[in-house]
């Protein structure tokens, strides 16, 4: 089904779809596609423009507005007053680490560090597949529902791939002492760990090390 970013069907203005009806895919992924079909059904029933969105299937934060929303927007840059820019990587102008993960829909098993999770099976649902007989008319729910106890036990498998949850590995293993953790008055969502570049040689150990894959090393893009 041919969508738009914000998945009104082309063809069709006054539709909306997500989900597997427009790429099977992870539940996740629609969970994602609901909100930000939500809130652009919201803003089509305003009779207002609908914001653009990354050309992604997840719900993608824009660090600059979180950094607003903790009080803790950059300060202006003044390029004749900032001299020589070297060093800039203790500069309250500059945001350091920032990461726009807007290409990546997943993070694959080889970029963690598996080492830090036990293999523990998945809870599948089970089926209950009408007959030929029995398919017309029926509308009861074919994918059975996990109880709450097995959907917590489900959930627990969830490695956070993607996502710093500030297991410290990065600063710990760093033989610079390049990684360090931000302080908490600077900290906010995406923005727990910093790099001093003066410290780094580009030796990968963090990236290694961290059990997400959400360190990625690269001269910036």
């Amino acid at each position: 089904m041919d969508t738009t970013a914000n998945y009104q069907l082309k063809n069709k203005p006054n539709h909306f779809a997500i989900g597997d009806i427009v790429r099977p895919h992870l539940l996740t992924t629609a969970i994602g596609q609901a909100w930000v079909a939500a809130e652009s059904v919201d803003e089509f029933l305003k009779g207002e423009e609908i914001k653009k969105r990354p050309k992604v299937d997840v719900h993608y934060f824009d660090l600059l507005e979180k950094l607003h929303e903790a009080g803790l927007d950059p300060e202006p840059f003044d390029p004749e007053k900032a001299g020589d820019l070297r060093g800039t990587s203790f500069a309250d102008f500059a945001v350091h680490n920032f990461e726009d993960r807007s290409f990546a829909e997943i993070i694959s098993t080889d970029e963690m560090f598996l080492g830090h999770f036990e293999v523990t099976p998945r809870y599948k649902r089970e089926e209950d597949v009408p007959t030929a007989d029995e398919v017309l008319g029926h509308f009861a729910e074919r994918v059975k529902g996990l109880d709450e106890e097995t959907a917590r036990k489900e959930a627990d498998r969830c490695m956070s791939c993607g996502l710093c949850f500030e297991c410290d590995n990065c600063v710990i293993y760093c033989p610079q002492d390049a990684v360090y953790r931000v302080p908490k008055d600077k900290r906010t969502t995406g923005r727990y760990v910093a790099t001093d570049y003066s410290r780094c040689v580009g030796c990968h150990i963090c990236s290694d090390v961290c059990p997400t894959g959400y360190i990625k090393m690269g001269l910036g893009e």
